[in-house]
């Protein structure tokens, strides 16, 4: 009786075996797929945020040259504007530019103790 006991539990090791074996295959095989599931959905954000990243880059290079060419003109218009005004009444302006040659010779010509 011991005898056929053992082969039973000798036979009941043998299926548990094969069952945990067939179901280690089905495990890796559901973790195959996830993960490769997971690669598709990284190597497509992937390619996703390389497009926007270049969109983005796209878009801010055009802003600059944009930013640039505004300021150009604003300060092409500013020194349009003070060419007018000087040439209208010289006078405040070198009484200005006088002051400040006054100041500068005051600060760079005084006594350093």
């Amino acid at each position: 009786m011991e005898h056929t006991s053992s082969e039973k539990i000798s036979e009941a090791l043998k299926l548990l075996e094969e069952a945990a074996t067939q179901k280690k295959d089905e495990l890796k095989g559901i973790m195959s797929d996830k993960y490769t599931h997971l690669r598709d959905a990284i190597v497509e954000t992937e390619g996703n945020l390389a497009t926007s990243l270049g969109d983005a880059r796209k878009r801010a290079v055009a802003a600059a040259v944009h930013a640039k060419d505004v300021s150009v003109e604003k300060a092409r218009e500013v020194a349009a504007n003070v060419d007018k005004s000087v040439h209208e009444n010289p006078w405040p302006y070198i009484a200005g530019a006088g002051a400040v040659g006054v100041l500068v010779g005051f600060i760079l010509g005084r006594n350093r103790r």
